[in-house]
């Protein structure tokens, strides 16, 4: 937060979505592997191994904690054109709780 310091812009929320992208990335890695022979037609195995790789690690690291996808919402201080709770920006419930 140092960063926006000695800035004109007012911090108006913080808040860590890694287990959202977690999720993201279980429904991007769905999709590759569902169309993984079409990628591997125009892309050599390798890339293909390598993607999916990072797909499913980045989703497992973001669930253990040991990577973290920070938002910082921003403005100019006299801008209150911005949802004064979270709960205005979602419209699904949360995703249950994982079993281990």
């Amino acid at each position: 937060m140092r960063l926006f310091e000695y800035t004109p812009f007012s911090i108006l929320d913080v808040e860590n979505l890694r287990l959202h992208y977690a999720q993201t990335l279980d429904h991007w890695l769905e999709r590759f592997r569902a169309h993984r022979e079409e990628v591997a037609r125009h892309y050599d195995e390798p890339f293909v191994r390598a993607w999916e790789l990072y797909l499913a690690g980045s989703s497992a690291t973001l669930r253990s904690g040991g990577l973290q996808q920070i938002q910082v919402v921003f403005a100019h201080p006299g801008n209150n054109q911005v949802p004064r709770v979270r709960k205005d920006l979602y419209h699904a419930p949360a995703a249950p709780p994982e079993t281990p």
